[in-house]
């Protein structure tokens, strides 16, 4: 198994493609291409059907699937709002690959089983890894994350949601020759691959866990049995000075926590969302996802040290449990992230190279995150979700 990244960030979208292709295929020498990952800033107005019949005579893969993004990841770099294309090559002996794509009305009607089972065409016993890129805007996510969790019980999913644009048709989705605006695409691989996922969140917890007590669909009402607004300011006003100064810079989230069944919570115990206003009346919270009475919320604050501490932290751990390195990775990382967390560029693309070493890797930054903890498939915010590709330990896989 190798893979093999490109970036450029040429103002043309033609060369910028041919020049990142000719790095992946000077890396995979006479290696075939098997995947083929393109990811594009959504700057770019070009004919990307000529652009894929590019790739393809470049590095001729089986399979081809990527997406537009405001930020693009590749080959150590981080480029933001700026014209600029990724692509990630892979050899992969001994995988099997099975790329689909999906319609907003086919997400729409679609539900678990026989039609995810169709439409990816793996079996499910095969537990096949899953690459996925949803337009927000024109499908739900959750649901097609939450379908294909049930349909292949146990298989880790890793993705994220386009990025870059601001009304239906702004984004771009890639499928072998074809360029869609609308709906997903993934591949799912089974055979010789493994990967270790990292879902890296770079939030603290503050305060303390609280029940919800009355909420109305997006709007937490109370907490505790108090006013939700109140809460949060009792909490604020309970902070140190430094984690005031980073409240008021509205590093200020609420995580939703994942697992109930624990006695007490932690970092990555929490699905994180933003806090996108008040309701000076009710004294009550909006928040990006709907929670419902009974459920355990805690409020967390985003800072660049804990987001480098918390992704060191878990790329040491992964690293410590694997024999080899890995053959290369996909970074999905939230445009909350990046020069708008740290102040400056390619901070967690350092990162994973200090740790892990300079593998190649790819990705882009997304409108939401997808990725596996404590099993469980979810749409996450505010995170970086890395997949570390590697082959079976057995050399096998499943068929």
């Amino acid at each position: 198994m190798k893979f093999a990244s490109g970036i450029s960030d040429f103002h043309d979208a033609s060369s910028a493609l041919e020049n990142a292709c000719r790095q992946v295929r000077e890396q995979l020498g006479e290696l075939s291409c098997d995947a083929a990952f393109v990811f594009t800033s959504a700057a770019y107005e070009a004919a990307w059907e000529d652009l894929l019949d590019a790739v393809h005579r470049r590095l001729s893969p089986r399979v081809l699937i990527g997406c537009s993004g405001s930020g693009i990841i590749g080959a150590g770099r981080e480029l933001e709002r700026v014209p600029a294309i990724s692509v990630v090559g892979a050899n992969l002996p001994g995988v099997k690959l099975f790329p689909f794509s999906a319609t907003p009305d086919e997400l729409e009607n679609s539900s678990p089983g026989g039609f995810w089972i169709d439409k990816v065409g793996a079996a499910p016993q095969t537990h096949p890894i899953f690459v996925v890129f949803a337009d927000p805007l024109t499908c739900q996510p959750s649901k097609l994350v939450d379908e294909l969790s049930a349909t292949y019980q146990g298989s880790p999913i890793i993705g994220g949601l386009l990025s870059g644009g601001d009304q239906p048709g702004e984004h771009t989705l890639f499928a072998g020759l074809g360029v869609l605006e609308e709906g997903a695409v993934g591949l799912a691989m089974t055979g010789n691959i493994e990967v270790n996922t990292i879902i890296s969140q770079g939030c603290r917890p503050i305060g303390r866990p609280v029940v919800v007590t009355q909420v109305q669909d997006n709007l937490l009402i109370t907490l505790g049995g108090q006013p939700a607004l109140a809460f949060l300011h009792e909490v604020l006003r309970a902070l140190p000075r430094q984690d005031q100064d980073l409240a008021q810079h509205g590093a200020v989230l609420i995580g939703l926590v994942i697992n109930e069944m624990r006695s007490k919570f932690s970092s990555g115990d929490f699905l994180i969302r933003s806090i996108l206003g008040i309701e000076p009346e009710l004294g009550a919270l909006a928040i990006s996802d709907r929670v419902f009475v009974g459920q355990t919320v805690q409020f967390q604050l985003h800072d660049p040290a804990t987001a480098r501490q918390q992704l060191r932290q878990l790329l040491q751990q992964v690293g410590h449990s694997l024999e080899a390195p890995p053959a290369g990775g996909l970074l999905f990382n939230c445009t909350g992230r990046g020069r708008s967390l740290y102040g400056m560029s390619h901070q967690d693309i350092k990162t994973i190279q200090l740790v892990s070493g300079k593998m190649p890797i790819g990705g882009f930054f997304c409108n939401g995150e997808i990725g596996p903890v404590g099993g469980i498939n979810l749409l996450h915010g505010y995170t970086a979700s890395l997949g570390l590709f590697r082959p079976s330990a057995s050399g096998l896989g499943k068929p």
